[in-house]
């Protein structure tokens, strides 16, 4: 691929590397790439996607496949395609957002909370916010190959692999080409983070009982994991105040369907 070095100088830029520093990690190159290819298509998409094949190709071959068939759908689409595909799946259809946060808790407080610790989380590892809301998944990624392996590891089984997993229900069941992208994202965390609970019907069934248990995920029944009690809000340890982020709920949680790609 002969755009293979400049695709990695973007990818360390992602990072906020330089070239005077350390290599980037296995890790921070995935997430990198991945956070890339889920962010707004721009004319280096299908060169990213060829990266990120080369990068999991070895280590992770089911992997490769998934984003072998995502790359197939990219070679078939000019700029204007792709960026109706991607507005399609994640701007339009609510059950495919890339907000964790709205998965986690739909319209409950506690997504304020969540939003106040994702933007915490980005100031301590100096990771520039774009116009996206700190808990879209182009600022998750970034923080998640950003952390001590071990708060890493609790980050993601309590409050990103629970939110995958919906979307990744959502999106099979619309057939979107971006399913394979989001499962490459799932088994490569998995391969550094463990095994992920699959979403089952009796999540489904909790998100239907708004009387029972208001909010989209919570309160939960006795033995089910919160993910605010799972990945606690810590003290402040960026040394400065942080800003309560508003909402900006662009969804509804109720009454919603997912529609099929075209």
């Amino acid at each position: 691929m002969g755009s293979l070095d400049f695709e990695l100088r973007i990818v360390e830029a992602e990072a906020g590397r330089g070239s005077h520093e350390a290599p980037l990690s296995e890790i921070e190159r995935s997430l990198g790439t991945l956070s890339r290819l889920l962010s707004y298509p721009d004319n280096h998409y299908l060169q990213l996607v060829e990266l990120l094949y080369l990068i999991v190709q070895s280590p992770l071959p089911e992997a490769a496949k998934r984003i072998s068939e995502f790359g197939c759908f990219v070679e078939q689409c000019n700029e204007f395609d792709l960026e109706e595909a991607y507005t399609r799946t994640f701007d339009v259809n609510p059950a495919c957002a890339l907000e964790i946060g709205w998965h986690l808790f739909g319209e409950d407080y506690m997504r304020g909370q969540f939003l106040v610790r994702m933007r915490e989380e980005l100031a301590k590892y100096d990771i520039a916010e774009s116009g996206e809301l700190p808990d879209h998944l182009t600022h998750v990624l970034p923080v998640i190959a950003s952390m001590p392996e071990e708060e890493a590891q609790q980050f993601s089984h309590a409050c990103v692999f629970p939110a995958l997993h919906k979307m990744q229900v959502a999106l099979d069941k619309c057939e979107s080409p971006y399913r394979h992208l989001i499962r490459c994202l799932v088994q490569v965390l998995e391969s550094h983070f463990g095994e992920s609970e699959p979403w089952g019907e009796n999540d489904e069934k909790l998100l239907s009982c708004a009387k029972e248990y208001p909010g989209q995920n919570g309160p939960r029944p006795p033995g089910m994991d919160d993910p605010l009690r799972s990945f606690p809000m810590p003290g402040q340890s960026c040394g400065s105040k942080i800003e309560l982020v508003p909402l900006q709920m662009q969804y509804k949680s109720s009454g919603l369907e997912v529609g099929r790609s075209k």
